[in-house]
């Protein structure tokens, strides 16, 4: 194994590490210590990837967009059907696996959004850089949705990227309060299977 690779895995194992801390804990209720003591490493090589704390949580929301980013192309990959179907099987999927989750931890770009977002300009533009490319997929989902036909027309897919993304994150912190997934099966119903859909998607949906 080259150095190269050796130190991208060193820096890889800490980042992942750092993900389950910040997910279970935030960003401020994570101590440096405990970052170093969950990955097995001294300080020095801490600082050897990562300029500061805030540094490395802004590599936490890179690191979590792209593991979300391809976990979402897989499941894609996976599922048949019409783009609209894809989706609304992914969220099931993904409601499904936080059933089991007793925290119902939730989106952790979210998540520090609402803990770190007016910390600092630099925190500030990484989560909204981390959310715009997310809107980006979501509004890409929609443009292939309405050239299948089943998502209507007459609102402009950024602007539908832009209503669920508000209406899940919203869902998200209502799962975190109630301990419940209905909130998430509530939009997914109330806006996939009712708002989004084109007359020709309802008439297709009734008739099954």
């Amino acid at each position: 194994m080259s150095p190269a690779s050796k130190g991208q895995q060193t820096r890889e194992h800490i980042l992942k590490q750092g993900l389950q801390l910040f997910n279970d804990k935030g960003y401020h209720g994570t101590g440096l210590k405990e970052i170093l003591d969950a990955a097995g490493i001294p300080k020095g090589s801490f600082y050897h990837y990562f300029e500061s704390k805030e540094h490395f949580a802004v590599e936490i929301i890179n690191h979590y967009r792209a593991i979300e980013f391809d976990r979402w192309e897989s499941y894609l990959a996976d599922h048949q059907g019409d783009r609209l179907s894809q989706i609304r099987d992914i969220l099931e999927i993904i409601i499904a696996e936080y059933e089991v989750q007793t925290a119902k931890i939730g989106c952790l770009i979210a998540n520090l959004s609402g803990e770190l977002a007016n910390s600092s300009p630099y925190f500030r533009k990484a989560i909204q850089a981390s959310t715009e490319q997310v809107l980006q997929c979501i509004e890409e989902d929609m443009v292939i949705s309405q050239q299948q036909g089943t998502v209507r027309t007459d609102i402009p897919p950024r602007e539908l990227a832009l209503l669920f993304w508000d209406t899940w994150q919203g869902a998200m912190l209502r799962m975190k309060v109630s301990r419940s997934t209905a909130p998430l099966k509530n939009t997914v119903t109330l806006l996939l299977d009712n708002l989004f859909l084109s007359p020709e998607g309802s008439d297709t949906r009734r008739d099954t």
